[in-house]
Formats: C-alpha cells, structure tokens, sequence
C-alpha cells in the first residue's frame, strides 16, 4: 500500500470510528455499540413492551396478532436525535409537558397514577365519571375538545407532547394524520384488546412509561393483582358454582361473549358458570345470535348479567314480553354494571373499572357467591328491580 493509500484508509478508519463513538454517545446506534440495557418487567404479556437504552427508551406496541407491530414510540431528553434504527417510530421529547386524552377509559389511568394535572384537554367529557377530572373541566383548567370529531386547532394550541387515543375516532386515520399535520404526536393505547383482566389493567404502565413513573405503576399493579388473585382463590373453592348469561339484543340481535371475552374471564375467576364458555366466536369475540337460541340454553340460568341498555325489570319486559319467562327475571336475579353512571350515560364500570378488576370482580363473587363477602357492598353492578 503506497503512503497516500494509507493515509486515505486511516483518515477512513478514525472518522468511521468517530461516527460510531458519537451515535453511542447521543445515542444514535444501536446494537453491539449501543445495547439494550434492560426491558420493563410486565407479568401478563399485554401487547406492549418497554425497552431500556442509554439515554433514551423505546415503547412497542402490538395488535391482537402479536407479530404485528402496530406502533413504537421513542422517548428521549429534548433536543437529542432520534436513534439509528427506529426513523419509523414517533419521537416523544422528555420531559412530557402535558398530554391530551379522547377516551374516557384512559382517565382512570390518568386518575390512578395521580397525573391528572399533566391532563391539558380530554374529549367526551359529558361522559366521563370521575370527579377529579369532572372538577378540573368545570373550572376549566382541563379543555373539553369535543367529541368523535375533535377540535384539532384547540388541541393544536394547547401544544401537548402527545394526544392519546384508542384508534375509535371520527375520521380515524385522516384524523390522526390531521393532528400530526398540525405538529401534534398522537399515541395509541389499545387497552381493550386485552381479554385477561389484569393485562388489561396492566397498561397503567403503559402510560407511566411516558411520565417516567414505572416504579409507581408497578407498585400501584402489584396491590391490584394481589387483590384480584385472592378474590379468584377465594372463588375457586366454591363446590357450586351458578349458571350465568349476557347482555339483551340489539336491534334483535343478541351478542353473547364466549370464552375468552373480558367479561367471560370476570364471570370464570368469580366463580360463575358461563354458558356460552367453550363457543367459539363469529363475530370479533362474541356470538351473535337469535332470542330463540339464548332462550334454548339460558332459560333455567342462575344469573342474567345484562348490559346498559336497561336500568329495571320493567325496561326489559317492555324490551320484549319473552323476557320475562327466563327463571333469572321471574326470580330478581338480574343485575347491570350501571351503579356509578353519570347523565349523559357515561358508566364508570368502563372507565377506573379497566384499572380496578379486583372491585369488578368483589362485585360478582357477591352476586354469586354473597357468603364468601358479606361485608362487600356492590360498587360498580347493581341488581335490578
């Protein structure tokens, strides 16, 4: 090799080394110069992950096909570079300023980690249940920016470091490209795709990932777990356990979950007898079926678990006279999710219940089994009268 060949090749090597020293440094490479350092411990597998770098942490999310990656997020201190490797992922600067929630669900995550001042707006406020957020859009320190078709420029304004959403939006994707046109980063948290009750409760630490708060999500998980577990150990032992039914038709069409539904899990780990448990599903994840072919089955059935449709006795026999000849009607043994509602509708079973499945699941060991809890008061069901 001539000395200006030389030269070249070592000029080549020290810059080559430089690039790859200064990526580690700020960070920008990934792999054997920039390793994963650790990874957030989750017990039951929902479809998100955590994963630790030096200086930055990225956050994966799945859809129900856990081999499709469904979105990433990067999360790193304000004015570093996003990392070689992830051009595609959404970059959240650090710290988060304040963010924004569509979904009445996610402010029961909000609520039980204790962020509801990072709140800057939320939508669907006339249904939200919680008298913390309630409070705060009342005095108008949080923003109501509307329902199904948000107010984009008020959101926009407001400037948070991200939007999150459930995907079930007015426009959906056109919306979303709208909010990201406009600078604002949207985050999808898909909490309902989970079927096991306390994976779904475990995006808490989703959204903690965000504010830096996986110690206290973690905590926060680990009392509801091990209240949730011992309830179903508690269930477990029952020698009978009574036969249970779903919800009433719509528009004469009668959706029943099957097994792996989330209500399913709940009535199983209670200690209920699921009559449609080992069906499968042709519609999403329940059943669609006539009034004739629940009659068929649930006629005799311990328990009827409607849904909110319904606040009485006498709404479901106005609903359809047939009604009434189910044993569960003729004996009272009717019960609704609808105890904590607010007017316009909003039910708090589907807001901090997502959050609290071990008070779901108090409630219908009660109603099932009212001698294993006799000093459990219904929270979220209510029996019908």
């Amino acid at each position: 090799m001539n000395p200006n060949s030389r030269l070249l090749h070592n000029i080549c090597f020290v810059y080559v080394m430089a690039i790859l020293l200064a990526g580690c440094q700020r960070p920008q490479v990934i792999g054997v110069h920039c390793p994963k350092k650790s990874s957030l411990a989750l017990s039951y597998q929902p479809h998100f992950k955590v994963d630790y770098y030096d200086g930055f942490k990225v956050i994966t999310i799945w859809g129900r096909d856990t081999a499709d990656v469904t979105e990433r997020y990067v999360l790193l201190p304000a004015g570093k570079p996003a990392p070689i490797g992830f051009e595609n992922a959404t970059l959240i600067e650090k710290p988060v300023r304040g963010s924004v929630a569509l979904a009445t669900t996610h402010t029961a995550l909000y609520s039980k980690l204790g962020i509801v001042d990072s709140l800057f707006a939320v939508g669907n406020a006339a249904m939200i249940f919680d008298t913390a957020v309630l409070t705060a859009i009342h005095t108008g320190r949080i923003r109501n920016v509307g329902s199904g078709e948000y107010n984009t420029e008020l959101i926009a304004r407001l400037r948070p470091s991200f939007v999150l959403h459930s995907g079930n939006f007015e426009g959906g994707d056109k919306m979303q490209a709208k909010l990201n046109s406009m600078g604002v980063k949207t985050v999808f948290c898909p909490e309902y795709i989970e079927q096991n009750p306390l994976a779904r409760a475990e995006w808490i630490k989703f959204l903690a990932a965000f504010y830096d708060l996986e110690e206290k999500a973690d905590s926060l998980f680990k009392i509801t777990e091990k209240n949730y577990l011992k309830l179903k150990q508690l269930a477990v032992a029952v020698k009978r356990k009574p036969s249970v039914f779903c919800n009433m038709p719509y528009k004469e069409v009668w959706y029943m979950p099957t097994g792996n539904n989330y209500t399913a899990q709940l009535i199983a780990d209670a200690g209920g007898d699921f009559l449609w448990k080992n069906e499968k599903p042709n519609n999403g994840l329940n059943l669609t079926l006539d009034f004739e072919a629940v009659y068929a089955r649930a006629a005799h059935a311990d328990v009827w678990l409607v849904n909110a449709l319904v606040n009485s006795l006498r709404e479901i026999a106005l609903a359809d006279p047939r009604n009434k000849n189910f044993d569960a009607f003729r004996r009272q043994n009717v019960y609704n999710y609808t105890r904590r509602t607010t007017t316009n509708g909003g039910i708090d079973y589907w807001e901090s219940g997502v959050v609290n499945p071990d008070i779901a699941l108090a409630d219908l060991i009660k109603i099932f089994h009212p001698q294993l809890l006799p000093n459990h008061q219904l929270y979220y069901y209510k029996k019908l009268q």
